[in-house]
């Protein structure tokens, strides 16, 4: 008798494991505008895309590289400071 039921479902996926629920829906809260009314831009791809940063006087590369100096001589002082820690043997 159970082969004739699940003879008659046929092979239609089942879910497997826990069932959580259903799916609860409630009243549309807004509309989407048609694709037809959509706000596009048209792509030009022939011509060159405008630069995002532009920085002419190097301002920008100057402050990057003082940062980044001060940031490894920061970091060279700080393993220096281990290595004679080390060196030095410590608290026993």
């Amino acid at each position: 008798m159970a082969e004739g039921k699940r003879a008659e479902r046929g092979t239609t996926p089942h879910a497997v494991g826990r069932v959580a629920g259903r799916v609860r829906t409630g009243r549309v809260s807004g509309r989407v505008a048609p694709i037809e009314r959509a706000a596009t831009e048209v792509a030009h791809f022939d011509e060159t895309p405008r630069p995002v940063f532009h920085d002419p006087e190097g301002t920008r590369r100057r402050r990057l590289r003082v940062v980044a100096y001060v940031v490894g001589l920061v970091l060279l002082v700080v393993l220096l400071a281990f290595w004679l820690s080390q060196l030095s043997g410590g608290v026993p």
